[in-house]
């Protein structure tokens, strides 16, 4: 039998020794397969045995220690797949090590450490940016600024409670009622609107005014958030501000507008958001509310994605049978009845939507009055003079308008000159701007150029007629 046929009866074991012994042991080839690497994982009598033989034939001696069939069958293992493999051998430590690029970035930290034990930082000592302005802490033990503003920071903690505090990630408004930032529940990661309201009793007493209106309208009159009112969370003291907690909204129709550069919004779209509206102030109405405060920057779009909007800031808010403030709304929304000091209703958000409804669609305001006299001039200038009821009942109508006879002996009111208007009251009227020609609505929307992608001038001029009888 020749040597070919000999090699081809070995057993199993004994081709793959001598396979593994083509590699040296040591080679490079053999770092990734610890079934070549034998020495390091055998047992010391298998190591033992290995090293006698090596020895030998490298002295080329005569004497050679045989090694018997079972001593190989107890010296290797079949590798047919990666599973026969033999683990890896555990690399030592690095737990103390770093390179010398991490150790003097990512592990800066733990590199000054253990240069100076005493070394401690925490994201507290980040020097954090300023949202409020003024930020010179002057009242509340230094945490208020001198219009009682809370002085908030980036990354600043608002509340202490379980489930109440917020981490302050950026800001998004301000007003005359205090600061509203971007915040994250540390507890559920929720991102939400933070109202913290100014640290003076007729803030945070009207503040109440608006929590107690919301919870109503939440609770009661639209408990499955299907009507468009805004979602109040929460509420807190922090450090003697009162804390409102809102839904994060996206924005308001006026930066809508003012990122269509105050071009009007489509028909479809203008009437989309006034059945909306319409839906809101319905609610408000059956709930006996008045908002007193409806304009484009209080509605908001829920996000970008669709046309649904929220009713928001209730502020101002009051119920139909407590309307003891009379300076309410704003200007350019501001309805007859509280411009002439008449009592009011939820009537009065109605005036507001419908001078929104014509924004939407125009782009611009429908009364931009630069005063109140200058508001009640541009009403009068469309609408005509309000009926003589309303002027004397209303406890301010007499400084806008004076009474006359006609020639039958009827009596008559009409609108001061602004001459005149000046001279009684000791001031100085500023010529507002006239972003129309037209004097009345029908024929403002015939006349201005309305610009619109996408749509033939046959559908704009169908959108002009179709819009008065909207």
């Amino acid at each position: 039998m020749d040597g070919s046929s000999q090699s081809r009866r070995l057993p199993e074991n004994s081709r793959a020794f001598s396979q593994a012994h083509i590699l040296p042991r040591h080679s490079a080839e053999s770092t990734d397969y610890v079934g070549i690497t034998i020495a390091d994982e055998l047992p010391q009598r298998q190591s033992t045995l290995l090293h006698s033989q090596s020895t030998t034939t490298s002295q080329g001696s005569p004497h050679k220690e045989q090694l018997t069939r079972q001593d190989f069958r107890g010296l290797f293992h079949r590798i047919r797949s990666k599973s026969d493999l033999l683990p890896l051998p555990a690399r030592k430590s690095t737990k103390n090590y770093a390179s010398p690029l991490k150790a003097m970035t990512v592990d800066l930290n733990n590199t000054y450490h253990r240069i100076n034990p005493v070394f401690r930082y925490e994201l507290s000592y980040n020097p954090r940016r300023v949202l409020t302005k003024p930020s010179k802490g002057i009242k509340n033990d230094g945490y208020d600024n001198e219009d009682s503003d809370y002085i908030l920071y980036v990354n600043d903690i608002l509340g202490s409670g379980e489930g109440q505090k917020y981490l302050i990630l950026d800001i998004l408004g301000s007003g005359t009622f205090g600061q509203v930032v971007k915040c994250q529940n540390l507890k559920t990661k929720e991102i939400v609107a933070v109202k913290v309201v100014k640290n003076k009793p007729a803030y945070f007493n009207q503040s109440m005014m608006e929590v107690t209106i919301l919870e109503l309208l939440n609770n009661t009159w639209d408990a499955h958030d299907e009507h468009h009112i805004l979602r109040l969370m929460d509420t807190f003291i922090h450090r003697h501000h009162l804390c409102l907690v809102f839904e994060l909204l996206s924005v308001n129709l006026y930066e809508l507008i003012k990122q269509n550069q105050f071009r009007g919004l489509s028909t479809n779209l203008v009437r989309v958001f006034t059945a909306q509206l319409l839906d809101a102030l319905t609610v408000l109405n059956e709930a006996r509310i008045i908002h007193c405060d409806l304009k484009p920057e209080n509605v908001l779009l829920k996000n970008l994605e669709s046309p649904t909007i929220k009713v928001i800031d209730f502020g101002s808010a009051c119920h139909e049978h407590q309307t003891v403030y009379t300076y309410i709304q704003s200007r350019f929304y501001r309805s007859p009845e509280v411009l002439l000091g008449l009592p009011y209703s939820s009537s009065i958000d109605m005036w507001s939507l419908g001078c929104i409804a014509v924004e939407l669609f125009l782009g611009l305001p429908l009364f931009p009055g630069s005063s109140e006299y200058n508001q009640i001039s541009r009403i009068v200038e469309m609408l005509g003079v309000p009926p003589v009821y309303m002027i004397e009942v209303g406890k301010s109508a007499h400084q806008y308008f004076e009474r006359y006879l006609t020639e039958n002996g009827q009596k008559k009111y009409r609108l001061k000159s602004m001459s005149q208007y000046q001279r009684e009251h000791n001031c100085v009227e500023q010529i507002s701007k006239r972003y129309f020609q037209a004097s009345t609505l029908p024929d403002i929307i015939k006349s201005y150029p309305i610009t619109r992608k996408g749509l033939s001038q046959k559908d704009i001029d169908k959108g002009k007629i179709c819009y008065p009888h909207f």
